[in-house]
């Protein structure tokens, strides 16, 4: 397939000259009220300026001139190319004007065959004569071409239902990262954004000349980062210096976690990659300049407690006139008066606005079938949408009343708005292979910030089917892979299946199926408290004070299985880190007695889904 035309260099530039970001062409009948909707919402909701005719689709006139002036005004265009497409002799008109602009045209093949649209055969090839009799052979031959070059342009296939969340975040990505308009995609669906980002907007007035600093309250799961990513995409175009910092909490808690932050700050703002700071007086001093010197958006998302704000920099003298911060916490002791104007408390969805998010995960549409049994269903959750997405799509195969009757009184029987248990249903239902990989994965490889391909590798190298379980587990919610193919996980669903690990062994590490806390791991290793119930360990073997990190590796039982012995295998591992095992090592390097430390990986070598990895 070919790619499709791209930008140039100064596109984004003239993106923002003209009207419209997109241009949605669809065949109404097919696919509004349904896919398109939801896409265009999902457009809509990042900020991205879509035009779309609602009235003129159907119409079998010829295209008029304030379409025409729309597909000039747009910078790309998404053509929905569903079964009826090519018996529009509008949609073919809107097409062909569409790829001889030489326009940006991204695909989406709604249940149609790429090489049908390409060569005009199965579902088009009646339309296409019937448009010849009418309409004439020449004319419709430049329609036929528009076909098959767009038809050639690697796009995305609409297959099922079950794949339209994936495919629209997708295709919204893409979007975005070519018009570099708007930094973040917020969800595939989302509702109740509009009063909050309304209100949050007026808090912040971008008119003001003072700096304001505000913080995003709320509990768990409720919605903060999803608020402050639609935010931040409102405001992103006003800043010329702007930065995102994710996961605060969790990157701190990482060997050389805040050197990370702080260089990814003063590279973000300063638009440039400086050469990395390795002591935190340099950093202060070049972050004081850029604070007082450029006018900074900037976000601080899940942030954990005062210290880690007084260790990024974040004094509110410090910032020059018209900057914006926002610092998104569960703790409002993270929050002291003496930095922030003011703190916007982060609410529940009203019942409306939850039966919404909940009917499209559980049923790919906005309104249940039974209303009031979702609203049981909807009243238990409290209305956090991290919940409501969950448990959805745990629902999302059970079509029967009962099985959904029978779920409801598994919720009943937890504390209100208890997040955890209600995530610990979707969990429970999975078979013992998908348990164990969304253990492995929200214990182990979620910290090494892998690509999909690598762990389903390294997934594989145990003995999993581990394309299967990722299918699971993505139609359930419970991960999801995000920019540049990265495995991602909602950290209440990652601090869930480490919660189930603890509870194996809260007074024994041995015990634990898993091991991935630093100290935990060293404490196994040198106190040679390995037993066959531990099936993986992670290991960072940061050195001279964590400035320097070895690579990930993955190292599996069969692997190991089909060394010439096993013996030889272990002595191969020893061998390849040896220098990290040594005695005598560097200031700040961690030493593990070797004989301990190999005992111990033999035992838990015995298990078939044992693995080790070393490195972070």
């Amino acid at each position: 397939m070919e790619e499709s035309t791209d930008f140039s260099e100064s596109t984004p530039a003239a993106a923002f000259r003209l009207k419209w970001d997109v241009f949605l062409s669809f065949r109404g009948e097919d696919t509004r009220n349904n896919f398109t909707d939801h896409l265009y919402d999902a457009l809509f909701s990042n900020e991205i300026r879509v035009f779309r005719d609602n009235d003129g689709m159907d119409r079998g006139d010829e295209i008029g001139p304030s379409l025409i002036e729309a597909i000039e005004d747009s910078a790309a265009a998404v053509a929905v190319i569903s079964p009826n497409y090519a018996s529009s002799r509008w949609c073919l008109e809107e097409l062909a004007r569409l790829y001889e602009s030489g326009k940006l045209v991204l695909p989406v093949f709604f249940d149609v065959d790429p090489s049908d649209v390409r060569r005009q055969r199965g579902p088009f090839e009646k339309g296409i004569e019937s448009l010849e009799v009418k309409c004439g052979v020449e004319k419709v031959k430049r329609w036929r071409n528009a076909m098959a070059r767009v038809g050639g342009i690697s796009g995305w296939v609409y297959k099922n239902i079950r794949e339209e969340r994936h495919l629209i975040e997708s295709v919204v990505k893409r979007i975005m990262d070519k018009l570099n308009n708007s930094p973040f995609v917020v969800a595939p669906y989302t509702v109740g954004l509009d009063s909050p980002i309304e209100e949050v907007m007026g808090l912040l007035d971008v008119k003001q000349n003072a700096p304001r600093v505000l913080g995003f309250l709320g509990t768990g799961g409720i919605g903060k980062t999803t608020l402050a990513k639609a935010v931040y995409n409102k405001l992103a175009r006003h800043f010329e210096h702007r930065s995102f910092i994710s996961n605060v909490r969790e990157n701190f808690d990482k060997p050389d976690g805040l050197l990370l932050l702080q260089n990814k700050l003063v590279n973000d703002l300063s638009r440039s990659s400086a050469r990395p700071f390795d002591n935190n007086n340099a950093f202060m001093a070049t972050i004081r300049r850029i604070f007082q010197e450029k006018r900074v958006l900037l976000v601080l998302d899940d942030v954990d407690n005062v210290n880690q704000l007084t260790k990024l920099a974040i004094r509110r003298d410090w910032f020059s006139e018209g900057s914006r911060i926002i610092i998104s916490t569960r703790n409002s002791d993270a929050l002291p008066a003496d930095l922030g104007n003011m703190i916007y408390k982060v609410r529940q969805l009203g019942t409306s606005d939850s039966l919404k998010l909940f009917s499209y995960y559980a049923l790919g549409r906005e309104k249940p079938n039974d209303l009031e049994l979702s609203k049981q269903i909807v009243s238990i959750t409290g209305g956090l949408p991290l919940a409501l997405q969950v448990f959805g799509s745990f629902l999302f195969d059970k079509r029967k009343k009962k099985e959904w009757l029978d779920e409801l009184e598994k919720l009943k029987k937890i504390r209100p708005n208890d997040l955890q248990d209600i995530l610990r249903i979707s969990y429970d239902a999975l078979d013992d292979e998908e348990k164990c990989i969304f253990l492995d994965i929200s214990c182990l490889l979620l910290n090494l910030e892998m690509k999909r391909e690598n762990v389903i590798d390294a997934l594989k190298g145990c003995g999993f089917r581990a394309e299967i379980a990722f299918t699971t587990l993505t139609k359930r919610s419970l991960i999801k892979v995000i920019e540049e193919d990265e495995l991602w996980m909602h950290d209440q669903i990652r601090d869930m299946g480490r919660q189930i690990v603890l509870q194996e062994g809260y007074s024994d590490i041995g015990n634990r199926s898993r091991i991935w806390d630093r100290g935990d791991v060293l404490e196994v290793l040198k106190g040679q408290k390995g037993t066959r119930c531990i099936q993986g360990i992670i290991v960072d073997l940061a050195v001279k004070k964590h400035t320097r990190i070895i690579s990930a590796r993955t190292i599996a039982l069969n692997d190991l299985l089909r060394s010439p012995s096993f013996t030889a295998a272990l002595t191969y591992l020893k061998e390849k880190y040896k220098e990290y095992f040594q005695r005598g090592a560097e200031e700040g390097e961690v030493i593990v007695d070797t004989k301990c430390e190999m005992a111990t990986m033999e035992e838990m070598f015995t298990q078939k889904s044992a693995f080790c990895i070393l490195g972070q």
